[in-house]
């Protein structure tokens, strides 16, 4: 199990650079077509302009870079879940940790349906999504219908304890990044 840590709006600018540092194939399986730098830069300013309408909950390594984000949109009648994990650290269950986060986010918040774009190509988020009890529609570019439960005791303390968690793991990350620099402030100087 990762450590999944909500951004504030002030750190939107952390997924526009973590969805820019996607490979191709990686970008084609997020938006489901081959994502140009300028066309994720107009969906970030979007982004960055409604942060009421996105919710992104993410991955960071030691280094408090970005290398997983769950993407839930909230603008429109539906909700709609968008994952995305850098080359480097797929395979390791990021995926997994995201796609249980952004569901009981949204369990809740009385959010109950929504969808997720797959390509039929994309096989590890179609077993990701199974997992999860996401109904996997094929209709040519898979659409994938999403049905999350009413929010209990157990959904709402869960988020509790694991949104502490990730703060406390953040700051934590923020602390040591601040003492290395401060430690080896040559290596840091660019």
């Amino acid at each position: 199990m990762h450590i999944v840590y909500r951004l504030q709006p002030h750190e939107y600018g952390r997924y526009r650079k973590h969805l820019l540092s996607l490979d191709e194939a990686s970008r084609y399986n997020r938006f489901a077509y081959n994502a140009k730098d300028e066309m994720i830069n107009q969906l970030c300013d979007t982004f960055e302009s409604n942060p009421k309408e996105h919710k992104l909950f993410v991955i960071e390594n030691d280094e408090l870079d970005v290398v997983g984000v769950g993407h839930i949109s909230l603008v429109g009648e539906e909700m709609e879940l968008a994952f995305s994990v850098l080359k480097e650290y797929q395979g390791q269950g990021m995926g997994s940790s995201l796609m249980k986060r952004c569901i009981e986010w949204c369990q809740n918040r009385n959010i109950h349906t929504g969808v997720m774009t797959c390509l039929a190509t994309n096989t590890a988020v179609r077993k990701l999504a199974s997992k999860h009890g996401v109904l996997v529609n094929d209709h040519g570019e898979v659409l994938a219908d999403i049905n999350i439960p009413y929010p209990n005791a157990i959904s709402v303390m869960s988020e509790v304890v694991e949104s502490n968690i990730a703060r406390f793991d953040h700051l934590g990350k923020l602390q040591r990044k601040f003492a290395r620099t401060l430690a080896f402030p040559l290596q840091f100087k660019k």
